[in-house]
């Protein structure tokens, strides 16, 4: 129980303090770009970073995205896989990325009636 409650109260201070830093994005002396945790001797302004842990909106378009990329990159591997050719390790990869994406962001999903 002790231990619980120890776990509980770490992760609620870590996720208090991600939540709660800002990001400033300013320019060196280069004029290359950099991101820094502290305001930039310019006056940057803070970069609004989405919260991981809030849900994500979902864009209908980028879903049908996600799943037309998805079905475009298995095509191309049954074809490849016709011809003899080896497994693309990269693209193989790519392919469970978008539908790790696609699941997270548009699983429950549907059209609404028309």
């Amino acid at each position: 129980m002790i231990a619980a409650s120890a776990a509980l109260s770490i992760a609620t201070c870590a996720l208090t303090s991600i939540a709660d830093a800002q990001v400033y994005k300013c320019q060196d002396a280069g004029g290359r770009t950099i991101y820094a945790d502290a305001p930039c001797a310019s006056g940057g302004k803070p970069l609004r970073l989405q919260d991981p842990t809030a849900p994500v909106a979902t864009n209908p378009t980028a879903c049908r995205q996600l799943l037309d990329e998805t079905r475009r990159l298995a095509a191309e591997a049954e074809r490849d896989a016709k011809r003899g050719r080896p497994t693309d390790t990269s693209k193989a990869k790519r392919r469970q990325t978008l539908v790790g994406e696609y699941q997270r962001r548009c699983a429950g999903i549907s059209k609404s009636p028309r």
